[in-house]
């Protein structure tokens, strides 16, 4: 029996841990282009305040610990602008800013450097200003009836009601699955854009900085889920459509579930995490109190990693001339 284990990241050096974050910052910026053509300069703004705090954190944590300095590898980077995904455009800047502290100073920074940290930063920060401003963080402006938004300054816009919170009510969304591919539809600033998130999506797959097993089992559960207990009036296939394509569902599909850091070793083991991961999604989307739980899903997930590893382990080791990478 040939078992390699070893703890996250599971990454040969440090050359590679830059090359995969710069591959996620690229995949992640990509998605910026829309909302900035659409509404001006926020998106920019947003995501450019929200990386910023995250270095800035960073670095003041190694200098109170008198640690190294090193923000090459750019993870901080790329938790910052997966926080500003997460949130609503129409957010006050602050907001971002303050669940970038929350994941760089509470669930990255204690645990040491990269590839140390037990929960996926980004979730963790996104779940903590979740907790904290429900009402703010869920409230979406009409795309449709925006042309451009302040920069800066607070938004006064009306708000919507978003397609997680229709099906959150058990309703049906009054808007075509097919419009919801090129995001025009109220939801969070990265998440709507169903299309670029997969091509994204992809690119990751082909790189190998992302596992595409994750994703497809996350996705596969969400939809098994969506199709055998829809929570509208409808036939399976338009659940399982408006299922994946609202919230943030697909886009923690690609860029949160699958981070190397805080996923299995195993083969098998991410299979099933990424199985665990749509399940609870889709758990929190029906009894939780938010219209989305995605983040909070990825974080139990999270917890489960190491016994899932486990456990496969364990069943190889009993099997007896199986190999897992």
């Amino acid at each position: 029996m040939t078992l390699h284990y070893a703890r996250a990241p599971h990454i040969k050096s440090e050359a590679s841990v830059s090359s995969m974050m710069r591959d996620v910052l690229f995949a992640l910026a990509v998605l910026l282009i829309l909302p900035t053509v659409h509404y001006g300069a926020r998106p920019l703004v947003m995501a450019g305040l929200t990386m910023l705090t995250c270095l800035f954190c960073e670095v003041l944590f190694n200098l109170i610990q008198t640690k190294n300095i090193r923000i090459t590898e750019c993870s901080s980077m790329v938790t910052g602008l997966t926080i500003a995904m997460l949130m609503p455009l129409n957010a006050p800047i602050w907001m971002p800013c303050m669940a970038a502290a929350f994941a760089i100073l509470v669930a990255k920074g204690p645990f040491g450097a990269i590839g140390n940290t037990p929960f996926n930063p980004a979730a963790a920060g996104v779940a903590f200003v979740t907790l904290c401003y429900p009402q703010t963080i869920f409230a979406y402006f009409k795309p449709d009836a925006v042309s451009s938004l302040p920069a800066f300054n607070d938004c006064t816009v009306p708000l919507v009601s978003s397609s997680a919170a229709v099906l959150k009510n058990g309703l049906k969304p009054d808007i075509f699955p097919l419009n919801m591919l090129w995001g025009s539809f109220a939801g969070p600033m990265g998440t709507t854009a169903i299309l670029i998130i997969g091509a994204c999506g992809l690119f990751l797959f082909a790189r190998r900085t992302a596992r595409w097993e994750i994703t497809a089992c996350f996705l596969a559960a969400a939809a098994l889920i969506a199709a055998f207990s829809p929570r509208f009036a409808g036939d399976a296939l338009t659940s399982i459509k408006y299922e994946l394509m609202s919230g943030s569902l697909f886009f923690c599909s690609v860029y949160m579930v699958t981070d190397p850091v805080t996923s299995p070793n195993t083969m098998r083991g991410r299979c099933i995490y990424g199985a665990l991961a749509g399940a609870l999604v889709m758990v929190f989307r029906r009894f939780g109190a938010y219209e989305q739980g995605a983040v909070f899903a990825v974080l139990i997930a999270n917890a489960a990693a190491p016994l899932i590893d486990g456990m496969v382990c364990s069943a190889l080791r009993m099997g007896g001339g199986l190999s897992e990478e």
